[in-house]
């Protein structure tokens, strides 16, 4: 594949992860500012993705803007994520927007430690997998499961530009069915008839 190809796919995977994240902001219901933090953060890493693997069409450089916005995606989505859900105890959920903050701020400065946003990633990772199973949480564990393969593998993967928004979307498709799809364990009782 030649280099306007790539460009059209990663162009086209960051619309995907527009429309994702734009239906994830579409549902609010709650007035929270850490649970549009995760689809505001993606809708925005979605156009400015698009604007910046299309910037030869429109004359414009969009990748210091899309250079943060990346980096936003990375570190500060899945921590956003996570305060929500443990919006009713205050210490954990402010944990978990220090542990998205500390390796952006990082990052923002000049001194991106990846081994400790990393670190942080899987940290959330594992705490979103806690809450899963701590509340019953099905899809819980599909974001999780979302999450590694966003941020570990297709992160990882620098040839195929179009796989690390495809992941988002993925995530972010995941993420929202959390608030809204509960299954309980059956009863016991109607299990016996």
């Amino acid at each position: 594949m030649g280099s306007d190809e790539d460009n059209i796919n990663a162009s086209l995977a960051h619309i995907v992860l527009c429309c994702v994240a734009g239906r994830g902001i579409s549902r609010m219901q709650d007035k929270s500012f850490t649970h549009p933090g995760m689809h505001a953060n993606f809708f925005i890493h979605g156009v400015l993705g698009f604007l910046h693997y299309q910037s030869g069409r429109f004359n414009n450089d969009f990748k210091p803007a899309y250079v943060i916005s990346y980096k936003a995606s990375r570190y500060l989505a899945l921590p956003c994520l996570m305060a929500d859900l443990y919006r009713e105890n205050q210490t954990l959920s402010v944990i978990h927007l220090l542990s998205g903050l500390i390796p952006f701020t990082l990052s923002l400065a000049g001194d991106d430690n990846v081994h400790l946003g990393n670190l942080m990633i899987a940290a959330n990772i594992i705490s979103l997998c806690h809450y899963s199973l701590e509340n019953n949480k099905e899809w819980g564990w599909y974001t999780a499961a979302a999450g590694v393969f966003a941020y570990f593998i297709a992160g990882q993967q620098s040839q195929f530009k179009m796989m690390y928004p495809l992941g988002l979307a993925l995530m972010e498709y995941c993420a929202y069915r959390i608030f809204h799809i509960h299954f309980d364990a059956p009863d016991p009782a109607q299990r016996r008839r």
